[in-house]
């Protein structure tokens, strides 16, 4: 996949976070768990990307699983974390303040997983435009906190 796919690609994944966020929201609501309500988005996701294994003839690497790092398994964590950080913030503080958020929090951290190189990640230069672009979605945050 060349480079210009693979950025149409996170971007749409981005912006189907912005519509899950409300989406778990309002299952939240129909379970009354925000918990029960991430766990169940999670399941459906796991259905679908099963299938999607087995369709694709991708199981096949399910045998070297175990040779990976510790720290490779808590993906699912993360996800799991999101998932139910967003499903509670957007009813109460918008969906729009909820993803800045979620896009700052995920620059400062990817700033360092690149600075650092950690997680297997080569090491990049953290540049004055890197840090510009981080401080404006800051920015970008307090503003609409501001509004809100």
């Amino acid at each position: 996949m060349d480079r210009l796919a693979l950025i149409i690609f996170a971007a749409v994944g981005g912006g189907a976070i912005a519509a899950q966020a409300p989406i778990n929201a309002r299952l939240r609501v129909a379970v009354g768990s925000p918990l029960l309500s991430a766990g169940l988005s999670f399941l459906v996701g796991t259905i679908v990307l099963f299938g999607a294994v087995l369709a694709t003839n991708a199981a096949g690497g399910i045998a070297d699983a175990g040779s990976a790092p510790w720290w490779a398994w808590l993906g699912g964590f993360a996800g799991a974390a999101l998932v139910t950080a967003t499903l509670m913030a957007a009813p109460r503080l918008g969906v729009t303040v909820t993803m800045v958020a979620v896009v700052a929090g995920q620059l400062v951290v990817g700033a360092l997983v690149d600075r650092f190189g950690w997680l297997d990640v080569p090491a990049r230069h953290l540049s004055a435009g890197r840090i510009t672009a981080i401080l404006l979605i800051v920015v970008a945050l307090v503003l609409l906190i501001r509004e809100s």
